[in-house]
């Protein structure tokens, strides 16, 4: 029994400090704020003051000073969310008595070139960029992301993109930004409303017939052996297509 009376009675001093130090930093007033931005970004989209900017709407509403029980920490997150460019947002506080932002940006794998069929879904005629989740957000005015242009008719239905097809696409898109000499050769893709690829390179008059985002280790495989072994030997305005969506072929016409 005394036992017993002795856990509670410790639970309970538990409790009681656990209140009492989340009481006095709630009576605490802001010192200052903190921005973390994300360190595995590729792309600089933000700076400090930008975030800045961002949480206190251009210094409108002055957070430093205020007591953090005043302070609605999700609604402040919410606030940097509506700048779509931002994949996740944490606001919280810091022992210190400084608000802590911490971002984290989206993920380009495509530029989407704004065509009729796309204009209306991108509300931007300037298009956007595709993101690895799938989203297509607004362009950077801060800094341009170097990725391969996107078009073609799938991107007129915006379920496309969450589509098993979609995320294919996202995976060859992601393939195709993490490999150098392929980052560095293919200037477009074009998707077809079926999710078939053509790939428009930066070098040479021909296009890539590249079948369905699937097996694309194996098809840019093929693709090296056009590029090491054929082009070399029959010259770089041989050929105005070359495909490889069929297995164990290069076809080259």
């Amino acid at each position: 029994m005394k036992r017993l009376i002795w856990v509670v009675l410790g639970v309970f001093i538990i409790g009681l400090i656990v209140f009492f130090v989340e009481f006095q930093q709630k009576s605490k007033r802001c010192k200052g704020i903190i921005v973390k931005l994300d360190e595995k970004a590729e792309y600089p989209f933000f700076n400090e003051q930008d975030i800045k900017d961002l949480i206190t709407l251009k210094g409108v509403d002055v957070i430093e000073g205020m007591n953090f029980s005043e302070i609605n920490l999700k609604g402040l997150e919410k606030r940097v969310m509506k700048n779509r460019l931002i994949n996740n947002c944490q606001v919280f506080r810091d022992l210190s008595g400084n608000l802590v932002v911490s971002i984290v940006q989206q993920r380009p794998v495509g530029r989407l070139i704004s065509t009729s069929d796309t204009e209306q879904q991108l509300n931007a005629s300037q298009g956007g960029y595709l993101t690895e989740t799938g989203e297509i957000v607004p362009l950077s005015g801060r800094f341009a992301a170097r990725t391969v242009l996107v078009s073609g008719e799938f991107f007129a239905k915006k379920q496309n993109l969450t589509s098993q097809k979609g995320k294919q696409l996202i995976d060859f898109l992601k393939a195709l930004q993490q490999n150098p000499f392929w980052k560095a050769q293919v200037a477009e893709v074009i998707v077809s409303n079926d999710s078939e690829l053509t790939l428009m390179p930066q070098v040479g008059q021909h296009q890539i017939d590249f079948g369905l985002p699937d097996d694309f280790e194996v098809k840019f495989e093929k693709l090296k052996i056009f590029y090491k072994n054929i082009l070399p030997l029959k010259g770089w305005e041989k050929y105005k297509r070359v495909s490889v969506k069929f297995r164990n072929q290069i076809v080259c016409e």
